[in-house]
């Protein structure tokens, strides 16, 4: 009985963050966000916030990887990731958008997925990568909203493709590859 009270409030809190006003009221309500590089203890709150019960040993800095954090009164909302693979790391080559959270389901709906996203492809642009890329779970329909509205498009990349199918036979969660143009 508890997981299908549970569950309608899940469902009734999505609908709600679903709809245009939630975010007007919602961003008067919670207030402005900042978007900050992240430190090793923001990555400690960040992981053990995505794998609750394992223990994360501390990552060493990675020149490839940008890591961002979205802070609201001091309090760490948000996460993602930029990170250029060089060609030695085919089949994912170039910059790619990971990782993009919202730790907190009350904060889904404002924006703050899109302020991080628009923060990582403004980064590639400086870097002056000619494309954006990323993986998205095919059921994702939030996250492939967010994408969409962003520019970003399907595609298929040879090699990543198999993986992603094999991936797929073995999880049984079918993931996709996007990727937006920066420049033409």
């Amino acid at each position: 009985m508890r997981g299908v009270l549970r569950r309608g409030a899940g469902d009734g809190l999505r609908f709600v963050q679903s709809q245009g006003i939630f975010r007007v009221v919602g961003r008067r309500i919670y207030g402005e966000i900042s978007i900050t590089m992240a430190s090793s203890s923001n990555l400690e709150y960040v992981y053990s916030r995505l794998n609750p019960g394992i223990p994360s040993a501390p990552s060493p800095p990675d020149p490839l990887v940008t890591r961002l954090v979205a802070v609201r009164r001091g309090r760490i909302i948000g996460f993602v990731e930029l990170v250029r693979h060089p060609p030695e790391h085919a089949p994912y080559v170039g910059h790619w958008l990971f990782s993009l959270h919202v730790l907190d389901p009350l904060y889904r709906g404002l924006g703050i997925g899109e302020a991080l996203a628009h923060h990582v492809i403004g980064l590639a642009r400086r870097e002056e990568a000619r494309e954006l890329w990323l993986v998205v779970g095919a059921t994702n329909w939030p996250a492939i909203g967010l994408y969409r509205k962003l520019g970003f498009e399907l595609v298929a990349v040879p090699g990543l493709e198999e993986q992603l199918e094999e991936e797929a036979e073995a999880t049984g969660k079918r993931r996709m590859t996007m990727m937006k143009r920066l420049y033409d």
